[in-house]
């Protein structure tokens, strides 16, 4: 009996466990065509790999979302072309040309089967009302983009590059166009 009752247990454990693989898959699936529907009204393009998605000065203003692949951003120099950073599934690209109407600041390619979502200028506006944790997730990730910048400075500071050479590329950058009015203490 004592037999019977521990297969009975592990049958009733095996079930209610499948059960559970079933109810996760299920709430998976439920998140991702969530995710999907997110971006239902928005146009979707594919790229092959290494096709050139815009290009450091193009005036178009369109953001990106990475919905598959990735995208490789790079910047000309004088010296050519440097790598700045690889975008991948779930994060953006292309938000500075459409938030500041300005020529695009580097040039992106796609890594593979790349599958972009489309943002207007106006259908940000749209997305963000729509969606209001959008724009909450766009705010974390550029604090991200904006922190690791930092430490890559403090990093450079650290192999020898001059601490007025960092402290000019960070006052130029992250406070000077919010500050210019503001007096300095």
């Amino acid at each position: 009996m004592l037999t019977s009752k521990r297969s009975g247990a592990k049958s009733l454990v095996k079930n209610g466990f499948d059960r559970g693989k079933s109810i996760y898959r299920w709430i998976g699936n439920l998140i991702l065509k969530n995710e999907d529907n997110r971006f239902a009204h928005e146009l979707v393009l594919d790229f092959d790999d290494g096709e050139t998605i815009f290009t450091e000065a193009d005036e178009d203003r369109e953001m990106y979302i990475v919905q598959s692949g990735e995208v490789k951003i790079t910047k000309r120099f004088p010296s050519g072309e440097i790598y700045i950073a690889t975008i991948t599934r779930g994060d953006f690209v292309g938000e500075m040309a459409l938030l500041e109407s300005l020529p695009r600041s580097a040039t992106a390619k796609a890594v593979g089967k790349t599958r972009l979502v489309v943002l207007q200028p106006g259908g940000l506006l749209l997305k963000i009302r729509r969606d209001p944790t959008f724009a909450f997730e766009m705010l974390q990730r550029l604090s991200h983009r904006i922190r690791d910048t930092n430490e890559q400075l403090f990093n450079a500071l650290q192999r020898g590059i001059s601490a007025d050479a960092i402290q000019q590329i960070v006052q130029g950058s992250e406070f000077t166009s919010s500050q210019v009015s503001a007096p300095k203490p």
